[in-house]
């Protein structure tokens, strides 16, 4: 097994059990590489009222967590009934009362997979003031009757293996809305965050919501025979599913899919869940394009999977329908592995892409009032900042929560940032033509 580890507080701390894709979690140490698609200027998109004063991508508290949650029972595969549970992680000292929260679905191609494998992005989305849950969902399904998962009896078996994991997370997001005074969370502010096959579970809860979707392969069908012995396949239900009918809805305000894949495109449509996808474009297990789960794997392994509609495929859908801005964000990158490029980068801004769905301003920082009144460069910076700004301007920098860290008169000399923690900045400068203000990002 791969031990990944990263550094806090002077301590290596290992991630066991990462099974692919292998992800560092951890978000106190994440270091911004993308961080242009932050910036992104949030618009009201008539969702509940947030407690932004909060960034909701810094590590600011404490975290509480409450382990082995059961959220109820269900049928598998087999017949076996199995219990279900989840970790919730909560911020301390937030004083939020409707706390944003994310629902982190595990991968592990709907045979294996852990929740506990998320916990540490849990913790990390908990202690910068989400309330956020890693659930675990119905595995497994039938083999080839000569070797078991991820071989399969046939493409029937994963739509099952699908539809009852998206059965489970929707009875998982019920469950959490109806504890929501519990944990303080909001009931609207919802996410799914999936990777893998929980991202392709997280896909089809956010966008299979009308029973005329529902495979017909879910439905009751044809027995599995395993030579001389033979396994009934029965009707899978509603695709709400019956876990958890408490009055609450399983609706959502976006969906996070990293390496996801849906089934049919069609079922997303504009007034669904809002969406963000990253994927390498040459992934050999869930493929980008149209194509089945581990085809670049082969050994037999695809021959039984269903064709599914990765974030590249999803994208083609996405740019016919037209979404309004920061509705949608695709991160593609040119790579052949199911993995993330820049963990860290890229759960930060999905992170910050869930915050501006629920938030007016991206920060405690006012928007941008005129765009090109004065130019500042390079932004983002990790140091040095340049600006046609005339000597003898008066300027003010301030942070994210709108305090001032910086005043006086521009000298027609670069600006050291270096000394400044990362972060947003807003740098205001009083103009013959008025007062107006830009963003600034500082990086490492």
């Amino acid at each position: 097994m791969r031990f990944i580890t990263f550094q806090t507080d002077d301590r290596q701390l290992p991630l066991q059990n990462i099974r692919l894709p292998h992800i560092i979690l951890d978000m106190h140490t994440m270091k911004l590489k993308r961080p242009a698609t932050l910036l992104i200027t949030a618009l009201s998109l008539g969702v509940a009222a947030q407690d932004c004063s909060i960034p909701f991508t810094l590590p600011l508290f404490q975290v509480q967590v409450d382990s082995n949650v059961v959220y109820g029972s269900a049928v598998q595969y087999n017949g076996s009934t199995v219990e279900l549970a989840m970790n919730i992680y909560k911020p301390v000292g937030d004083g939020q009362t409707e706390r944003p929260l994310a629902v982190v679905v595990h991968g592990g191609g709907f045979y294996e997979g852990n929740r506990n494998e998320m916990n540490e992005l849990c913790h990390g989305l908990a202690s910068s003031g989400w309330a956020a849950a890693t659930i675990s969902y119905r595995l497994g399904f039938y083999g080839n009757g000569i070797v078991g998962p991820p071989y399969a009896y046939d493409p029937a078996e994963i739509h099952r293996a699908i539809y009852r994991a998206m059965q489970d997370t929707k009875g998982a997001v019920r469950f959490l809305k109806g504890r929501h005074e519990q944990d303080s969370t909001s009931t609207t502010n919802v996410f799914l965050v999936g990777f893998s096959a929980g991202a392709i579970t997280a896909l089809q809860a956010g966008y299979m919501t009308a029973p005329a979707q529902k495979p017909d392969v879910c439905g009751a069908i044809g027995q599995v025979q395993h030579f001389f012995n033979f396994y009934p396949r029965p009707d899978l239900g509603d695709v709400d599913g019956s876990l958890n009918q408490n009055g609450h809805s399983a609706g959502i305000v976006g969906v996070v899919s990293i390496f996801g894949a849906i089934a049919d495109t069609s079922w997303i449509t504009l007034d669904g869940p809002a969406l963000y996808t990253y994927h390498q474009t040459g992934d050999p297990i869930v493929a980008c394009g149209h194509n089945r789960p581990y085809w670049g794997i082969g050994l037999g392994i695809p021959d039984n999977f269903p064709y599914l509609y990765g974030s590249c495929a999803i994208d083609v859908r996405m740019q016919h329908l037209g979404p309004a801005p920061g509705r949608y964000l695709f991160h593609p990158f040119s790579g052949n592995e199911h993995d993330l490029d820049d963990p860290a980068g890229i759960l930060l801004e999905a992170s910050g892409w869930m915050r501006d769905l629920f938030c007016t301003t991206t920060t405690a920082l006012p928007p941008d009032p005129v765009a090109g009144r004065f130019a500042v460069y390079p932004n983002p910076t990790n140091g040095l900042v340049h600006t046609d700004l005339r000597p003898g301007t008066f300027y003010t920098l301030q942070d994210a929560y709108g305090r001032t860290v910086r005043n006086g008169k521009f000298t027609g000399e670069p600006m050291d940032l270096g000394v400044l923690p990362d972060g947003v900045y807003w740098l205001q400068a009083d103009l013959p033509s008025g007062h107006y203000g830009l963003r600034l990002l500082k990086v490492e």
